[in-house]
């Protein structure tokens, strides 16, 4: 009984396990399980079964149980990893799979992927994928086993590749090296041997450059970057390396060898030419001309030569200079500056304007010629000799506080002035103004004292003839204020130099003014004011400092004979006060008063005259400025002294003739050859040496005339030659 009792339960048992396992192969795989981790993983393995069901009313077959619908897979078995940080643009990314599998990296956010892994029976793979430098780049892998796709596993990375290095190999440079990085890092250069170069940090464009602290030579450079925020500051690896040569040595300065120095061109077109630097095959310098400081044009220098046309340039006289920098790009100093004279000489017949030039590319035809410009600042169109002119700006005004004038622009160099040629006619020049000029005008002075009376005329308010008796009239007038009367002839003095030069309603002009009566106050307080009261205490002798009016008279001749006769440098003069004594002071410590005043004079004007040459060639508002006072105190004080050394009236010129004749004759050389160096200018002078000759010896002749007949034929009472 028992026997069949266990033998009825086992039967009903294996009827249930059969039923039980039946229905577990119709139930759908659970997909609701995924990994939280690209780190983890585990050895288990699952896979899809089928199983087959009796179907009561079909003919037997059994009948498969359907697929599942987009299916994952667990991620048990793969794995994903990224390096923390990466320093090229080339990440290694690594991980595991399962035999069979395949996997895709892509970024996180979306986009092409960076690198697939075909399927395989390799359980472990990596791969190569090309990324741009950023910070905290989160990438995603998937999976993908028999069709079913894996949950994505992510990474997070730093990148920095290495920057690029701008430049052609063996690249000619004076040490500047440019490229391109990421933004914010600082990028630092590696020579031979792992020298830094330089270091520089990445615009938020990513361009960066800097300076090679190294000598002249070859070298070949590499460079690295890094940033804080990335890989903790480390470096990125080193980029390809460019081979370069460093040119440190500036060129040596040019010259201009045509137009040669004071010469002059009757054409508005000229070629300019010179010489420069003899440079290596393909590696030729550039040549800069300058007209007036400004830039005129530029052409390469072949075989330590150059040349160049200008179209247009405007008569008178101008100053030239060349620069010339190198194929690296070296500047080498400006040559000295030359003096050229452009246009027909003031009173000869104007050459025949030139025919129009025929274009080169179209024989036969004419060239087009540029519109005609204002005559008061005609332009300098350059013609390039097969290179681009470096010319001004196109647009904006063509005056400003800074721009030249050509008020001093003849004065000469020291260097031009001392030659014998120069020296000589200086000194001939002098000869003929003391022999014709100063000792006629001291014979007629001395003829004419006590037949003309003139009067008295002062500026200090006392210039009212005297009333008599004790009538109300007999109250003298109070004094007009000092300083103002100093400021008109000082202001009058100003105006007869600005017309002597020539002045045009532009800016520079109100520059010019201003250096002029600074100029000007400078000759008359320290040459005369300061000169005469230190000059009289060592004398123990007292005198009162007044306004000459002769000397204005000689400012206001000086004035209009230079502008009658268009001599530059400008004849000017403008010292207008003197010191008088008391008859009771003598002579000899009169004449060492007025001796003082005349040195003091002259070494001023000296002075500024040497000063003058090292400005020749400066631009810039305050360098013109500081120029134009120096011309001003050169012409103005040369001018001065000529009329201060004559022995006539109350200048101490007179004063140092009546004490002696030797010193007075000692005393007018030195200043006649100073001031003859001056007004002659070097080179072909616009002063008219023959006329003033011609003139000075007519003067001469009319004063020794006049003094025979009022000595011998018409003598003037006793009294009045006293």
């Amino acid at each position: 009984m028992y026997r069949r009792l266990g033998a009825a339960v086992g039967i009903a048992g294996f009827a249930i396990q059969t039923m039980t396992l039946m229905g577990a192969a119709a139930i759908p795989e659970d997909n609701s399980g995924t990994p939280s981790s690209a780190s983890t993983s585990t050895s288990t393995s699952t896979s899809t079964s089928t199983s087959a069901v009796a179907d009561p009313t079909a003919s037997g077959k059994p009948t498969p149980s359907p697929a599942p619908t987009n299916p994952i897979r667990p991620t048990s078995d793969f794995s994903f990893s990224a390096p923390p940080f990466s320093p090229t643009n080339a990440v290694r990314l690594t991980g595991t799979k399962a035999a069979g599998g395949s996997v895709v990296v892509r970024p996180a956010a979306g986009g092409i992927p960076l690198c697939s892994i075909e399927a395989s029976s390799a359980t472990d793979f990596s791969c190569i994928a090309a990324m741009a430098s950023g910070r905290a780049i989160v990438l995603s892998a998937v999976e993908t086993l028999d069709g079913v796709t894996s949950a994505p596993l992510s990474a997070t990375v730093d990148v920095l590749g290495a920057p690029s290095i701008v430049g052609a190999p063996d690249s000619l440079t004076t040490g500047l090296v440019s490229g391109y990085g990421f933004a914010g890092s600082t990028i630092s250069t590696v020579l031979d041997g792992g020298a830094i170069g330089c270091s520089a940090v990445a615009t938020d464009a990513g361009y960066w450059s800097c300076s090679l602290a190294v000598p002249s030579g070859s070298y070949v450079m590499r460079a690295t970057q890094s940033r804080a925020d990335l890989g903790g500051g480390a470096s990125s690896s080193l980029s390809g390396s460019l081979s370069l040569v460093v040119d440190r040595d500036a060129p040596p300065s040019g010259a201009i060898t045509s137009p040669a120095e004071r010469t002059r061109v009757t054409t508005s077109d000229v070629t300019f030419s010179g010489t420069g630097e003899i440079a290596a095959a393909g590696r030729d310098g550039i040549a800069d001309l300058y007209v007036d400081n400004a830039p005129a044009c530029h052409t390469a220098i072949v075989g330590g030569l150059w040349s160049c046309r200008v179209r247009g340039m405007p008569p008178g006289a101008h100053s030239l200079l060349v620069i010339q920098r190198d194929s690296a790009g070296n500047y080498g100093a400006p040559s000295m500056p030359i003096t050229v004279f452009f246009g027909a000489k003031a009173g000869s017949i104007p050459p025949a304007p030139p025919t129009a030039p025929i274009s080169p590319g179209s024989p036969g035809g004419p060239s087009q010629t540029p519109s005609v410009p204002p005559p008061s600042a005609p332009p300098l169109t350059p013609t390039p000799n097969g290179s681009t002119p470096a010319a001004p700006p196109p647009s904006g005004p063509s005056d400003n506080w800074g721009t030249p004038t050509a008020f001093g622009a003849l004065i000469p160099t020291l260097a031009s002035s001392v030659t014998p040629g120069s020296l000589i006619l200086a000194l001939l020049l002098a000869l003929v103004f003391i022999v014709l000029v100063a000792l006629p005008l001291r014979l007629l002075s001395g003829a004419l004292r006590g037949r003309i009376r003139v009067p008295s005329l002062q500026f200090t308010g006392r210039n009212h003839s005297r009333p008599h008796g004790k009538s109300p009239a007999a109250a003298v007038a109070a004094p007009v204020n000092p300083w103002l009367a100093g400021a008109v002839p000082l202001a009058a003095a100003a105006g007869l130099i600005l017309m002597a030069g020539g002045v045009d309603d532009q800016v520079r002009y109100l520059r010019l003014t201003a250096a002029v009566v600074l100029g000007l106050a400078v000759l008359n307080v320290v040459g005369v004011a300061i000169s005469t009261r230190v000059a009289s205490r060592w004398q123990a002798v007292s005198g009162r400092l007044r306004f000459l009016p002769l000397l204005l008279l000689a400012a206001l001749f000086a004035a209009l004979l230079s502008r009658a006769t268009g001599i530059h440098p400008p004849v000017i003069a403008g010292v207008l006060i003197g010191i008088g004594f008391t008859s009771t002071v003598g002579v000899r410590a009169r004449a060492i008063v007025s001796l003082v005043e005349i040195g003091t004079v002259t070494l001023l004007a000296t002075v500024a005259w040497l000063f003058h040459g090292l400005f020749a060639s400066a631009s810039g508002f305050l360098a013109m400025f500081i120029d134009e006072t120096f011309a001003t105190i050169a012409l103005a004080g040369f001018g001065s002294v000529i009329v201060l050394v004559l022995p006539i009236a109350s200048l101490p010129g007179r004063t140092v003739f009546e004490w002696s004749r030797p010193a007075w004759l000692a005393t007018i050389t030195v200043v006649a050859l100073f001031g003859a160096v001056v007004v002659l200018g070097g080179g072909e002078a616009s002063f008219p040496i023959i006329g003033a000759v011609l003139v000075a010896g007519a003067f001469a002749a009319l004063s020794v005339a006049v003094w025979g007949w009022l000595r011998f034929v018409d003598p003037a009472p006793a009294e009045a030659r006293s």
